[in-house]
């Protein structure tokens, strides 16, 4: 197929569907008194293929604008709750900072104490 008669088949195609289903919304098992009515300026256009013409392409950009909506506030939720996470591992790493100090100034001055030893005794070894 060449390059112009590919999207018109997909455009008659998609045009045909529209038509069947506004037909099916228009009459049939959909049309009774709780099914979906479609009013516009105080007059029920329900029953009118060309009516549900109209409409089905405003419903399906509006499920994709509400698609794409709802698609962003769970990826703002899914970043909010990462970076909460992330806070709450460095407000307990922070909490634990002074039991770390606590700790670790003994092992520095154990660690001190070992070294100052050893340097003596290379001083006595390369004196002797």
């Amino acid at each position: 197929m060449n390059k112009i008669s590919r999207p018109l088949l997909f455009t008659l195609l998609a045009v045909l569907i529209l038509a069947v289903v506004g037909s099916i919304l228009a009459s049939g098992p959909f049309h009774s008194a709780g099914g979906p009515t479609l009013m516009l300026f105080d007059e029920d256009l329900s029953d009118s293929a060309l009516g549900w013409a109209i409409a089905i392409p405003i419903l399906v950009f509006v499920g994709i604008v509400v698609t794409a909506v709802l698609a962003g506030a769970a990826v703002i939720t899914v970043i909010a709750l990462a970076f909460a996470a992330l806070l709450v591992v460095l407000a307990m790493l922070l909490a634990f900072t002074p039991f770390a100090i606590f700790l670790a100034i003994p092992v520095l001055a154990v660690y001190g104490l070992v070294k100052l030893v050893q340097r003596d005794r290379r001083q006595i070894a390369s004196a002797g």
